[in-house]
């Protein structure tokens, strides 16, 4: 038999008693407490798949395909309008509407395609900006947009692109939730690449947006039409790029001598002047990414001039200035160029062509074309060409840099 002191067994009555009272409570929290607990699991995961609904599975494809499929269901109701007509009448109609999402007339480098998008939760890095992985996925969608506003008569055909190379120039981040836009563009092209220039930009509030067009006008040099523009030059080279001769784009750059440094030093601040405008689009938007993707165009296994992609789809020298000097001539749909004629003859059916024409010429067909009466190459001729030479020279850096990487 143990003897328990009084004192303790007067502690123990009182801890049960604080017990049973406290009991009934405690098992109506706790019981509370682990009904609620499912539920808060619903909300949260239903707020996590919410926070991250453009990465679910088929978003991607929805998002890159989504002008597929605007442009189809178009197609489907101009067939269904005029399903009554004669066939002469329905032909007719569909060309109509093909001309209508072509870029008749249009100037290659003048021609831009926008994409809007914003820096969402799941777009972002744990820094709070959008995540270098995001371009890329954003120029998936953007450049899809952009190939079915510029070529719808080459997919017709059957053409695709594929991607070849893609690089970034990153200037300043995007930051989490903002509003961006991807102004994608034309840049240069030779027999077989086209280099597309895509440029990453915020616009600015409307308060601010004062204030950003006098910054443009203060930094923003004066317009040359014999240099390549804001395009390439402003964005793509740095003042260390200035340091080199590039008088010679198709071999390795030799570095000039700094022995002179009143020429070398006047050219590093112009290119800081020029740097610094670049960073500024002319609308005021600010330029925070630019890319340059590496395409070419294919029917099936067969690659195609860019130049004969770009002028069946209606692009060409935007206008036509008379010998007299007289009012130019602006190039539409309304007004199309000399060689849309040619085109339509080829790939039209009431004007004696076919689809299967188109793809004939494209797959090959152009090679029996003499050159003399290469339509493709007038329409793409002029002020078209030599702005493509001069762009072309500074692409061109990008992918030597990158096949000199090999050899690392």
């Amino acid at each position: 038999m143990v003897l328990v002191p009084s004192s303790s067994r007067s502690t123990t009555m009182s801890l049960e008693k604080l017990v049973g009272a406290l009991g009934p409570l405690l098992t109506s929290s706790l019981g509370s407490f682990f009904r609620l607990l499912p539920t808060v699991t619903k909300y949260l995961l239903f707020l996590v798949l919410l926070i991250n609904v453009r990465s679910w599975p088929l978003a991607w494809h929805f998002r890159v395909f989504r002008p597929v499929f605007r442009v189809r269901i178009q197609h489907k109701l101009m067939k269904w309008r005029t399903m009554f007509k004669s066939p002469a009448g329905q032909i007719a109609a569909e060309e109509e509407w093909f001309d209508s999402i072509s870029p008749i007339g249009a100037d290659p480098f003048n021609y831009t395609v926008k994409y809007n998008s914003r820096a969402s939760i799941d777009d972002s890095d744990f820094n709070g900006h959008l995540s270098n992985s995001s371009y890329a996925k954003t120029l998936d969608s953007a450049r899809f947009k952009t190939a079915m506003a510029m070529f719808p008569m080459f997919f017709r055909a059957g053409g695709w692109m594929p991607l070849a190379a893609t690089h970034y120039h990153f200037i300043r981040e995007v930051p989490m939730l903002a509003q961006y836009e991807v102004r994608v563009s034309s840049g240069a092209w030779d027999h077989k690449w086209l280099y597309v220039v895509s440029k990453f930009v915020t616009k600015p509030s409307k308060k601010h947006k004062k204030s950003h067009q006098e910054v443009v006008q203060q930094t923003t040099p004066p317009a040359d039409s014999s240099s390549t523009g804001d395009l390439f030059h402003a964005s793509l080279r740095t003042p260390a790029d200035e340091i080199y001769d590039s008088s010679t784009p198709s071999e390795t750059p030799a570095l000039v001598d700094t022995s002179a440094p009143a020429p070398d030093t006047a050219k590093a601040l112009k290119a800081v002047a020029a740097s610094l405008a670049s960073e500024i689009e002319p609308d005021g938007a600010t330029l925070h990414t630019i890319s340059v993707s590496q395409c070419c165009y294919k029917i099936g296994r067969i690659t195609v001039p860019p130049a004969l992609v770009l002028a069946v789809n209606g692009f060409s020298v935007p206008q036509f200035t008379a010998a007299d000097g007289s009012t130019p001539v602006v190039y539409s749909r309304a007004n199309p160029p000399p060689h849309w004629a040619k085109a339509k003859a080829v790939m039209s059916r009431p004007h004696g062509g076919s689809t299967k024409a188109l793809q004939a010429l494209l797959k090959g067909g152009w090679r029996d074309v003499p050159e003399a009466e290469r339509w493709w190459d007038v329409a793409m001729g002029g002020a078209v060409e030599e702005r493509r030479r001069k762009g072309l020279d500074v692409v061109k850096s990008l992918g030597l840099g990158m096949g000199g990487a090999r050899a690392l």
